[in-house]
């Protein structure tokens, strides 16, 4: 069998860490831990800020942080990839947002706006792309005041956990 040309190979791998990547703002964003700990190789570590250690870890501070209302948006936005051999760093630039609190409850008219850089090495073991080390760069981040919630109608679709998410009924 013949080598594949070293460019094409070169665009597959990014498709896939790319993928890899994008990934995170779902799993997070839907409390799928399932799906946030097969981002990571086992050993990797996650410098958070919030959270520094062990990737695993971090998967369990975010199961123990999850509560119900209280829902958070991620976007990923510019993406730098630049992949060596079976090693890339990657920089993602993402902007989230999270309703602090449930409907009636402390937190519901404040919003957290975070703006931050997630700096990773991601690495291929065994033909799989996943982080290996994630490091989070913050920028400025705001609490917003939030009192008006938006008129939605009963027929638009909302967002909700694993399983319960219209993305989960594809």
């Amino acid at each position: 069998m013949s080598e594949r040309d070293p460019e094409i190979q070169r665009v597959i791998d990014e498709s896939k860490i790319r993928y890899l990547l994008d990934c995170y703002p779902r799993a997070l964003d839907r409390q799928d831990h399932d799906l946030l700990a097969s981002l990571f190789h086992p050993g990797a570590i996650d410098d958070h800020g919030v959270y520094n250690g062990p990737a695993a870890g971090f998967v369990d501070f975010m199961r123990g942080g999850s509560k119900s209302g209280v829902h958070w948006t991620h976007h990923n936005g510019t993406q730098i990839v630049e992949i060596d051999g079976d090693v890339a760093h990657c920089e993602t630039y993402t902007l989230a947002l999270c309703r602090m609190g449930s409907e009636g409850s402390e937190g519901y008219d404040k919003q957290i706006f975070l703006r931050v850089r997630y700096l990773d090495r991601v690495e291929k073991r065994d033909g799989a792309w996943k982080i290996a080390h994630r490091r989070v760069v913050y920028s400025p981040c705001h609490i917003m005041e939030s009192a008006t919630q938006f008129p939605l109608t009963p027929e638009c679709l909302l967002e909700g956990a694993v399983g319960v998410d219209p993305v989960y009924q594809w």
